[in-house]
Formats: structure tokens, sequence, C-alpha cells
């Protein structure tokens, strides 16, 4: 038996832990109007929800010792359930359905146990372990209008969170890289949205703008800003009852007379990683499943063989595990060839490809940034794919390039600096000066480092500007993401969203100009 909240007051203040009693009510419930949506809820009011779901008195070796979980669930459950009108209604269609509770139930086993412990890890509500249910009915292969995934994610915000999204690979569909990235953008919504987790599930049904609007309204009439006390109409937030309703019935089954299957409380997949441009009957064969055993626990591979270029996430049968470890060696890559021809000299014109920049175009052409904006009339360095530049012509490479080193001027490395902050000082392009030195893809520069810099490109390297003290910005290039740009420049992805007043599915531009710190103030 738990105790009750008061005589472990104590405890918690030690512990940093507050929770809810296990046997607390749900808040006060309004007379449910016919439309039984969110805008008929009277000032209800809940308590804070707690920042852990662990309960004090459940140590992590009592959760592991359970044998089901479903059980594990339910033992750390405290988001109350109001007695509402679209919430009963949701209770009475799925008390209905057992046999869609034993699919659901196969589908999650592979991905529950994970999905639970990562929650108990980041001390976020178990409840949102439920959510996959009402999304896709756990299974990964979901393909909606748009979304995806176990966790029904859009392209643009998954992106932003790090996952993959190609003509050959669909991270929202591999189950545990799409949680990580979920989790992560739930945690953002709480962050944000008054560390409300009810706020946080309506803006990921919804939309981050129209709850934080919501909550927005509320502050300026000093009116509360909990849930329920925002009033979202019903349309806008249908995911929220059918989530609240499953909740309800994980944690009391039996009142609605259902059964759910057993899921073992234990891992039931691995996850290693395979390298691009592998046959999966390949791989199948040395794990010693079968290639539709593989397929289905990997529907994020949309060909028969994985993507060139990088390794991918692969989810096996935890005793397949070590078999394929053991022969991953015998993998043979598919080869294949891509021609990467660099701008000849006395070429007239170029055709941008993906990934191309005004600075690397400028370094292959062995000529510079501003050259090409001026020849082509750009006045922006927006480019698109296929896109015809006009170069300069009459040199050849190894002739311009022996002019431009005599005229080049030299930049001495200082403690803490990077390619890009040096190139921000200059005012140049940091692919182009990483060209330009012959400088590998996220090298590290040494302090007393000798640069060339591109007389032609660069400001002078001792003059300082007005611009040298602006706030640190980055131009968004084609393949770049929010998550991206955030690693690369160590700064946390909600301090980026913030700065730039973004929200986590919004699209990003190429050209378009994002801030690396707060804008300083003009004195």
């Amino acid at each position: 038996m738990f105790k009750p909240c008061y005589l472990l007051l104590g405890f918690f203040v030690l512990a940093g832990c507050a929770r809810l009693d296990q046997h607390q009510a749900a808040p006060p419930n309004p007379e449910p109007s016919t439309a039984g949506g969110p805008e008929s809820t009277a000032k209800a009011t809940t308590s804070a929800l707690p920042m852990s779901p662990l309960d004090p008195v459940l140590q992590h070796n009592e959760l592991e010792a359970l044998p089901d979980l479903w059980q594990r669930i339910r033992q750390q459950m405290h988001i109350p359930v109001p007695a509402r009108a679209d919430v009963q209604r949701e209770l009475a269609f799925y008390a209905s359905k057992q046999k869609f509770f034993n699919e659901v139930s196969a589908r999650a086993e592979p991905y529950l146990y994970f999905i639970v412990s990562e929650l108990e890890k980041r001390r976020m509500p178990l409840e949102l372990a439920l959510l996959p249910i009402v999304e896709s009915a756990y299974n990964p292969a979901a393909q909606g209008n748009g979304p995806a995934g176990l966790w029904q994610m859009v392209p643009q915000t998954a992106r932003n969170f790090g996952l993959t999204v190609q003509s050959g690979y669909d991270g929202r569909k591999d189950a545990f890289s799409s949680t990580l990235a979920v989790l992560d953008y739930l945690q953002h919504l709480h962050d944000a949205l008054g560390n409300d987790w009810l706020n946080a599930v309506a803006a990921y049904n919804t939309g981050e703008g129209r709850i934080m609007a919501a909550v927005e309204r509320n502050k300026a009439r000093g009116k509360p800003t909990d849930y329920w006390s925002l009033q979202i109409p019903g349309r806008f937030v249908q995911t929220m009852p059918k989530w609240l309703a499953m909740i309800q019935l994980i944690k009391t089954p039996e009142t609605y007379q259902l059964e759910l299957p057993v899921i073992a409380n234990k891992p039931a997949v691995g996850m290693t990683r395979i390298a691009g441009a592998v046959q999966l009957q390949q791989a199948a064969d040395l794990a010693g499943v079968s290639l539709g055993k593989l397929k289905s626990l990997n529907p994020g591979f949309r060909l028969t063989m994985t993507p060139q270029g990088k390794d991918f996430p692969l989810l096996l049968p935890l005793s397949a595990v070590d078999d394929f470890e053991r022969q991953r060696h015998l993998l043979k890559k598919v080869t294949v060839v891509q021609a990467a021809e660099a701008p000849k000299a006395g070429k007239r014109s170029y055709k941008v490809k993906s990934g191309d920049s005004l600075g690397s175009i400028a370094a292959k052409a062995n000529t510079s940034v501003k050259t090409l904006r001026q020849l082509n009339r750009l006045k922006s360095d927006q480019l698109k794919v296929g896109q015809s530049l006009q170069l300069p012509a009459g040199k050849s490479p190894e002739q311009t390039v022996a002019r431009t080193n005599r005229k080049a001027q030299t930049y001495q490395v200082k403690a803490g600096e990077s390619l890009w902050t040096i190139a921000q000082k200059l005012r140049i392009d940091s692919e182009e000066l990483r060209l330009f030195n012959q400088l590998k893809s996220g090298v590290h520069l040494q302090p007393g480092q000798s640069l060339k810099v591109p007389a032609s490109s660069a400001a002078p390297v001792k003059r300082k500007t007005a611009d040298s003290q602006r706030t640190p910005q980055h131009t968004v290039k084609k393949g770049d993401s929010l998550d991206r740009i955030a690693r690369k420049y160590k700064i946390k992805l909600t301090d980026l969203l913030q700065w730039n007043q973004l929200q986590a599915d919004s699209k990003l531009t190429p050209g378009q100009q994002l801030l690396l710190a707060p804008k300083r103030r003009q004195s």
C-alpha cells in the first residue's frame, strides 16, 4: 500500500521528486455538453503533474521484476482522467474492441520495453507510451497523408529533430530512432507550454502555435494556463479524448471487461547498425531471420538495399544480434558509381547540384564568391538544384590558384575559433575558406595555425567593423535541419527555436538567416 503523500513530504523534499497520489481523484468534472469538446469544460483545476513518473516507493529493480509491461506502466500512472462526455464516448468505443487490443499488444511487443525504459530514464510520464496506440495502433509502417511511423510524425518536424527522411529511408518508421526524436519533441513542448504534459500532447496533436497562442491569451487575461483552462475546441485536439480514454482502459481494464495480453517485461529486440549500400537479404541471412521479419522490424528501409553513404540503425530479434555481429564482416557492399566532376578550366557555365553552395562552387572553379555573385547578378546566396551559373574563364585552374595565392592574406587562428567564426569575422563563406585551405570537413583548428584567405573575398583581416559585433548567424543551406544546425554549433535545439521564434515543424529555406545566440541589443 502507498502511504499518503503528507506522511512522505520530508522524503519527497529529499528525493526532489514531486508526485500525485496513486489514488488521487481526477479534476472536478463539469456537466458535459452535447459537443463534448474541451471548450465545454468549466474551470477545472488539475494539480501539477510530476516531473518524474517514478514513485519513490518503487525502485528500479522492483519495476524490472514485474512480469508484464502493461503492469509496469500501470504502476506509474499519474495523469487523472476526467469523466467528460468526449472521453466517455471513446471509452465506450474502445471497450468493445478486445480484438484491437490483442493486435496492438502483438505489434507493441518488440518496441514497448524500449519506450518504457526511455520514458523512465528521462523521467517523463509513462502514459506517453500509450500515444502510439491512438496514433498508429503501434504499427511502425503506418503511413498517413504526410505523417508516418509509430508516432505519426510529419516530415519537417522529423527532420528538425534529427531523423533522416529520404527516398531510400524514412527514419520516422524506425521505431527506436523515432521514439528518441518524439520524446525530445514532447519534452520541448512541455517546457515551452507551461510545464504541462496535457498541453504538450495537445500541441503534438494540433501544432505548437495553436496551444502557445492559447497559453499567451490566458496569461494576458490573468487566467490559468493548464490544458483544461485553455478550452481548445475539440475539433483541433481529437487525439486528446482518445489518449485519455486509453489511459483509463490500461489503468483498469477489468472495469471494461478487457483482457490485455501479457507483454514480457524484458527486451525483445536489439539494435545494431548496418552500412549503406547493402542488400537487406544478405543482412537477414547473416542474422538467421527471414527477409520478411527483418523488414517488418525495419520498415524505414524503402528499397531492397540500404541507401548509400552512411550507416543506419538495424533492429533484430535479440537472439539474432550476436549472430549478425559475428558475421557482419561478410557483408558485401553494392558498388554505386557516381561521377563527381569539378568545373573544368575555361568552362563558362556550371549546373548546380544538390549540396552545392556558392562557396564550394567558387572553390572548385578557383574563383571567389564575390566574383560569382557579380557575374551572375545574384541578390542572395540561395541556389536551386539545376540552376546554371556563369563562371569566369580564360585562366587555367593552376594559373588562377597561383595568382590568388600571391594575393592571399593570412589569418592566425586564436584559441576557441572555428572556421565558421573566422569566416563570419572576415565576411566570407566558411565552405570557401575550408576548400581554399584544403581542409577536411569538420576539422578542428589549432591556436596559432595559419589560414590562407582569398583576397578577392575577404574583408581586411585587421579591420574591425560593426558586422563583427553583430549576433552570430547561420545561413541555411539545402539539406539543413534545425537539429543538424544545433549540433553543428553545439547549442540546444530549444534555444535555437526560441532565438529565431520558430516552431518544431518550421520549414527552413536555403538562404534563410538563423540567429545562433540571443539577439544583441543595439547600444
